[in-house]
């Protein structure tokens, strides 16, 4: 009896701690029996491109979580950066510098809530969910219109470049971006404080940790990340329409963070649990549309995946 129950306390450990995981390894094996030629390149491919703003935003959303916090404010965000961004190169500005805009106006979005929250001690859904209210109202006035196409434009065909002629752009850019972030958790102080912030604030003031520009730090990174995942979608589609880009996408993230094992109580980064979470995330909708079922579906396969994941992730 004693066995069977360290057993299954070992096996509930596992779960807990690796939940995202467990879950990508099953819906891969459940993805490859029912859906024909899934596990080709092309359609690998074209999965993890469509996973791309998620995964993006869910690593920004990991830090956020972490420190305590949470934002809702990251599908405004991507169209506010993205709106700033096409409109200053239909207007004539370079590439480069067009982007490097957008890029600056979605961090002043982050600077913004991480200094109400942080210094002003407003609750974080609100602060963020004043700038999703007035984001996308921001985006429109800032492009003008509701709008904008970037088709047959270096900006729009950059979304479609292939990497050595094999490898979307999205993907390499991805893969830096989870290099990048594991660095920033496992080896940076930045991240224990961010760790130690979500899990005492007050105790992390009393040691001497700059919590007010630790917060701030983590909004603006999480905003960045929101910036990239807005531009390379913009690019991809090949025109930035305010009222769409990065819609609900806040509610993806979340659920990739919940899927992957950072708790919501602070104190801890999972980033490759968020990866594997917001693959499974993505998975869904593919296979959904993969398979002909009813789009609707895939928003209750994903509400059904996120309670399993926070149920297994319980304290006992």
């Amino acid at each position: 009896m004693e066995s069977n129950a360290n057993t299954s306390t070992a096996a509930s450990n596992v779960f807990r701690n690796h939940g995202g995981t467990v879950f990508f390894l099953a819906l891969i094996t459940v993805i490859a029996l029912i859906t024909p030629n899934f596990l080709s390149i092309g359609t690998l491919q074209n999965t993890l491109v469509q996973v791309f703003p998620v995964m993006l935003v869910a690593l920004g959303m990991t830090l956020v979580i972490s420190s305590g916090g949470i934002d809702i404010s990251v599908g405004a965000i991507m169209a506010i950066s993205a709106a700033v961004s096409a409109s200053l190169y239909t207007s004539g500005v370079g590439l480069t510098l067009s982007i490097g805009c957008g890029i600056v106006a979605a961090a002043l979005c982050g600077l913004f809530n991480g200094i109400l929250v942080s210094r002003f001690r407003i609750q974080p859904i609100i602060v963020t969910l004043v700038v999703m209210i007035a984001g996308r109202g921001l985006a429109m006035r800032i492009q003008g219109q509701l709008s904008v196409s970037l088709e047959y434009t270096p900006f729009g065909d950059f979304g479609l470049y292939k990497v050595a002629g094999k490898v979307p752009v999205q993907i390499v850019i991805m893969a830096a971006t989870i290099a990048i972030m594991l660095f920033l958790a496992k080896k940076t102080v930045f991240a224990k404080h961010v760790e130690a912030i979500g899990d005492n604030p007050r105790a992390a003031r009393l040691v001497g940790i700059n919590t007010v520009a630790t917060t701030v730090g983590v909004y603006v990174v999480c905003s960045i990340l929101c910036a990239v995942a807005g531009n390379m979608e913009a690019a991809r589609i090949g025109a930035v329409n305010v009222a769409q880009l990065g819609l609900f996408v806040e509610l993806d993230a979340i659920a990739a963070v919940a899927i992957g094992g950072t708790p919501f109580s602070g104190g801890r980064t999972r980033v490759l649990g968020t990866v594997a979470g917001a693959i499974v995330v993505g998975l869904v909708t593919v296979v959904v549309n993969m398979n002909n079922i009813p789009s609707h579906y895939s928003m209750v396969f994903k509400a059904l995946i996120v309670v399993v994941a926070m149920w297994s992730q319980r304290k006992k």
